[in-house]
């Protein structure tokens, strides 16, 4: 029991690192420049396209396609921020600003899933749910498995490089169930047995393309080639005893920090996956029992 009634204020203990999420999945970089910051960034869509087979011979001389323009795709910058509201006794601006920056270090992550995924406020371009022209994939059997299958089929059928799944946490048990994470990560990052990498993100939602809902005990993924988070190298932190509310004494402390991304090809393709337990009615299966292993459960019972 403690004697005084004020406890001594010590420094907080460190986090840790990062939850698994799409800072980890993704290219991050710290790099957005003022430039960027102010007009977004773009670049030339070069490993996208198909190819075709070509029948050589002398008596019908076929001749071959060609393909026409370049595409581009572009992130757009968006601002991510955390605040700290204060009162100014007892509490120095450096411990101020530190809490702020701590704040915005915690929880940035969930806010940049929220916008890759869709349906923020203000809205984010590119996001999954409101890109155009999604590929929706049918799967050919129910369960977790059959449908990240046939997901990963019809993707690889338009991209020929390593994709990112994009899920909703509440489907790790599923997709551990169903054996579609491997045990032997690349790198730190989640992968399926195919080796597609796995962004599985807590700020993302459930909902699929256009907004559709998923179906009772279901959630939607979306698959991407892989994507690209670009931001500012440092978070802004006004002084925040210039930001102070001086008639009131208390600190407004603020930590914002701009964000661009995209992923390497215009190409996304969703499909909804079930998280519901494989087994749901009727008599449980008990497994066979050795022999003797049967008859020292009977003595010992």
């Amino acid at each position: 029991m403690a004697i005084l009634t004020n406890p001594q204020l010590v420094e907080a203990p460190s986090p840790g690192r990062l939850r698994y999420g799409v800072f980890t999945a993704a290219r991050l970089t710290d790099d957005l420049d003022a430039r960027t910051v102010a007009s977004g960034f773009q670049f030339p869509a070069e490993d996208c396209g198909v190819a075709r087979l070509y029948d050589a011979n002398c008596d019908t001389n076929p001749t071959k396609t060609f393909d026409e323009f370049l595409g581009y795709v572009a992130g757009d910058p968006y601002w991510v921020y955390a605040t700290h509201k204060c009162g100014s006794v007892g509490r120095t601006p450096q411990e101020i600003e530190r809490t702020v920056r701590r704040k915005l270090a915690g929880a940035e992550q969930q806010r940049v899933e929220a916008a890759i995924w869709g349906g923020t406020s203000p809205p984010v371009d590119p996001a999954l749910t409101t890109t155009a022209a999604v590929v929706t994939v049918t799967p050919d059997a129910p369960g977790a498995g059959a449908a990240i299958a046939a997901l990963e089929q019809s993707f690889y059928d338009a991209y020929g490089y390593i994709g990112t799944i994009h899920i909703n946490t509440r489907a790790y048990a599923a997709l551990t169930y169903a054996e579609l994470i491997s045990d032997t990560p690349s790198a730190g990052v989640l992968t399926t047995p195919l080796g597609s990498q796995w962004s599985i993100g807590s700020g993302y939602g459930t909902d699929g393309p256009a907004g559709v809902p998923a179906t009772a005990g279901s959630v939607w993924a979306f698959m991407t080639p892989p994507v690209w988070i670009r931001r500012m190298p440092q978070p802004i932190v006004p002084d925040v005893t210039a930001t102070m509310d001086r008639l009131h004494n208390q600190y407004l402390a603020l930590a914002e920090r701009v964000y661009a991304h995209t992923w390497a090809c215009p190409i996304v393709h969703a499909v909804q996956v079930p998280i519901t337990a494989p087994f749901s009615g009727g008599e449980v299966p008990i497994p066979d029992v050795p022999g003797d292993v049967e008859e020292l459960v009977t003595e010992e019972v």
